[in-house]
């Protein structure tokens, strides 16, 4: 199950494991661009779920249907985020809320919606797509910056909890990518 699957890291993540045969349990709240992966992939079977990741029940409620339809989630890559840059003069309350509830609760949400069903089977892998930003703060990114921190320390909690329960933890820090998240960056991306 990849979250935030629709565009970006997701999609290019969805196309790639398709490739190497793996079904595939999508996220995103944009049904139509998560039906245009779907009808690309060839030969493995490939579900869109519409959720945002904000809603714990409508994110159950897709984890549950991708059960149905392709068994057991193994992995989930809870991918969706969004950032913006936005200098410290300009960030509002409102927008840093938005930011850590789609990056942050988005994430945990996702991992409520799969980890019990994991921790039963006795196997599993929970995936974060975090960020170098997770590491230090930057100029006009301090909504972002700190919600890939508290990911990424979320993920290593949970790596330490389920240490001999089967389900592996993995959290990845990519650098700056070009994606249509970061096209219209006015933050200088090195």
């Amino acid at each position: 199950m990849i979250t935030g699957a629709s565009s970006g890291i997701g999609k290019g993540i969805a196309l790639e494991i398709a490739s190497r045969g793996a079904h595939l349990g999508l996220l995103a709240r944009r049904e139509d661009l998560l039906q245009e992966i779907v009808d690309e992939v060839k030969n493995v079977k490939a579900v869109a779920a519409a959720a945002d990741v904000r809603d714990v029940k409508a994110v159950r409620e897709a984890a549950d249907r991708i059960r149905k339809e392709l068994g057991p989630i193994d992995i989930l890559i809870a991918n969706a985020g969004i950032g913006t840059s936005d200098h410290a003069t300009r960030l509002t309350p409102e927008h840093t809320e938005k930011v850590i509830g789609i990056n942050v609760l988005g994430a945990v949400n996702s991992v409520g919606a799969v980890l019990p069903e994991m921790v039963e089977r006795g196997r599993g892998r929970l995936v974060a797509i975090s960020s170098l930003a997770a590491y230090r703060g930057l100029a006009k990114s301090a909504a972002y910056c700190a919600s890939k921190a508290a990911l990424t320390a979320y993920f290593e909690s949970l790596r330490i909890d389920l240490r001999h329960s089967g389900v592996g933890v993995t959290i990845i820090h990519p650098g700056f990518i070009k994606t249509d998240l970061t096209s219209g960056s006015e933050a200088k991306m090195p």
